[in-house]
Parts: structure tokens; sequence; C-alpha cells
């Protein structure tokens, strides 16, 4: 039988639902469904409101998500840059912040920063915080929370960040891996537009580094020790080496590190996924190139991928992806040329439509499922 949780989560997927689609859906007897919506308004979980399709007499009632009734805090944190927000229960960011970072300065600095941009966020005025989402540019064992053998995050193998952060909030902290939190916010984003496929995705992240998120019947696929979508690592050949120490990476030679000192060599002052896209949006030919045969060269692992996981979308998002149409021609290019016919057929080759928003909006998904889970909505109902 469906709890409070179980019925509080039929909003956040449908939207507005009278009582009669409630019972519909759950399967929930009227008087227990009015008795669960009761005690979520009550809880100030949900809120009523007038029917609009009211066609006479008394009103339906509608019911929808109160989604200020809690904040929750999210971020979106890279291997040079971080950015910060504060959303509602619904998943919307109504205030961000960025920031340049070295993840390198390691897990004491960088986690200082986290909560010193916290604090800025939460004002007085803030309903209070019941959730929060950290991505991170490497591997998150979901059983232990800790970080587990990052290639290119000095210092921070085996921290456990949500156990760093328990003191400095009170509510549920989870972590993970940056590209899983694109992924979530893209398949959420998709799914509520009701595009087919949004079920089944591989959502390639590619900034200074190069990862994905792997979506599998509607849930992020984790792997054993959450190492699932590493695609960036993948030797092929025996290519550049690459920051982790292997050589013959994807990142080696399409990751925005690699590129900016691809270019730099070539005379132009770049440094970060920033300055590459600036270079290329101003029309540079050695940097439009570069991205172009970066984009060549992530398809060359996204067509690995493709065979695996057959998904029905392929979706590039990611700070090098804001060049546009020259890293997702060049992804698309390669994987329709080498890959298996069946596995292209339904196969669509996609740009993020979340843009640089992926992350932290994945991030607010992320926290809301944390903050709103079923024992959470059970303790503010029974609060």
């Amino acid at each position: 039988m469906s709890g409070h949780g179980e019925v509080l989560a039929l909003f956040r997927r449908h939207g507005p639902l009278t009582r009669a689609q409630v019972v519909e859906l759950s399967g929930l007897s009227r008087a227990t469904a009015t008795h669960r919506l009761d005690l979520l308004v009550r809880a100030r979980l949900l809120r009523p409101r007038a029917d609009d399709r009211s066609t006479g007499g008394r009103p339906a009632g509608v019911f929808d998500l109160a989604e200020d009734r809690g904040s929750l805090l999210v971020a979106d944190i890279g291997s040079s840059h971080a950015r910060y927000g504060l959303a509602d229960l619904a998943g919307r960011v109504l205030t961000a912040l960025d920031e340049d970072i070295a993840i390198d300065d390691g897990p004491e600095v960088v986690l200082a920063g986290v909560v010193a941009a916290f604090d800025r966020l939460v004002t007085a005025a803030a309903p209070p915080v019941l959730g929060v989402a950290i991505g991170l540019p490497g591997p998150v064992d979901q059983r232990t929370g800790r970080l587990v053998s990052p290639p290119t995050m000095n210092g921070w193998d085996g921290v456990d960040v949500a156990d760093r952060l328990a003191e400095h909030v009170s509510a549920p902290v989870v972590v993970d891996k940056d590209a899983n939190l694109v992924a979530l916010g893209v398949h959420r984003a998709l799914r509520a537009d009701a595009v087919p496929g949004a079920d089944d995705l591989l959502v390639v992240k590619v900034g200074m580094g190069i990862g994905a998120g792997i979506i599998s019947r509607g849930q992020v696929l984790h792997g054993t020790r959450g190492g699932a979508g590493d695609l960036g690592h993948i030797p092929h050949d025996d290519g550049p080496k690459c920051r982790c120490g292997q050589r013959g990476c994807a990142e080696a030679s399409a990751g925005a590190w690699a590129i900016a000192a691809h270019l730099r060599e070539l005379g132009h002052p770049v440094r970060t996924s920033a300055d590459v896209v600036a270079l290329a949006a101003h029309g540079d030919r050695d940097a439009r190139a570069a991205v172009r045969a970066a984009g060549r060269r992530i398809g060359d692992v996204v067509i690995e991928a493709v065979g695996v996981l057959n998904p029905a979308l392929v979706v590039v998002g990611g700070d090098l992806a804001e060049a546009g149409d020259l890293l997702v021609d060049g992804v698309r290019e390669r994987v329709f040329e080498r890959s298996h016919p069946l596995a292209t057929t339904d196969l669509s080759v996609i740009a993020s439509p979340l843009g640089a928003d992926a992350g932290l909006l994945g991030a607010a998904q992320m926290a809301a499922d944390a903050a709103l889970a079923p024992d959470r909505v059970e303790a503010l109902v029974g609060g």
C-alpha cells in the first residue's frame, strides 16, 4: 500500500493531481487517499488549490507539491570550476554562484569553499534546508559514500564527503560523480517533455575531463564501486600520455585540458574549457578543428558504450559542448560511421537540452529525491 512518501512522489512525477487521480494512480481506496492527502497538506508538503476544470458543483479539489516547504543546497564541482545553488523542492535552482577552483587543492580546501558558498546561499528568509547533493569529478562508491581511486583528484581517495559536511548541515547529504548528476538532470527534463527514449540514455559530459552517466530503465547505473561510465579513461591504441598515468585515453586528446595544451603549443593563451569554447566561437580555425577532432575521438569510445548498452539517446553535454554543433557533430559522425547498424537503428545523438545548468539541475533532483524519500516524508508528516 502506498504510504505518504509514495503519494507525494506521484505529484513529483505527474504534477498537480485531483483526489480521484491519486486514487487511480496509487491504487488506494478513496478514504485512505483522502487521509494521506490531508496529512501531507497538514505537513505543508502539499497545497490544495482550486480546480479550474471544475464544471459546477463542489470543486473536485486539486493538490500540488508545496515546493517552498523546504530548500535544497546543491554543488556541481569540476576540476577547475564549481557552481553552487539553492533550489526549491521541485528542483528549480533559485540562486546560483560560480567560482574557479582547483580540485587538486584537496578536500580540506575545496570543501571549505563548499561550506562558505552554502552559507552565502542560505539567507534568513530561506525555508529550512531539507536535502543536499554534491557532484564531484570522480567515482563514488554508493555503498560507502567514499570516493574510489579518482584518476585526477589528488588527495581525495577514500574521502567521505557527506560525513565531512555533516557537522555543517543537518539535512541528508548525497554525493555522486558529476556526470551522473548531469545524466539525472537530462533524464528528468526529457521525461517531463515526454521525449521517447528518455529512460535509456548515455549522457557524455565533456569538460576538462570526460565522463558519462548512464540511465537504464529510468535509473542511474553506478556499477559495483561507482565506476560505471568512465569513458574518458578507456585506452585506445598507444596515444598521448593521460594525466591518469595511462596512455591513449580519450581524455588525453579530447579533454579540454589536452585541447588547451595543444592550442597553447600553437600560440593561443588558453587554459580552461571556457577559453577553448570562446576561441572556437570567435571562429579560430585551430580551436574549431581541435573541438571537431575531439568529438570524433569521443565518438570512438561512445561506439563501445553504444554497443554494450544499446541506449535510445546519446546526449552530449558539459562545458565543451557549449561550442555547439562542432563537438556533437563529431561524435555523431563517428558513431554512425562505425557502430553496428542494430545499435544505431533507433539511436539519436543530441546536445544536452540543459546546457551548463545540467549538473546543478541534476543535483537538485538528487537532493529532492533524498529530502523526499519515503522515510523522510514519514518523519515530516509525523513531526
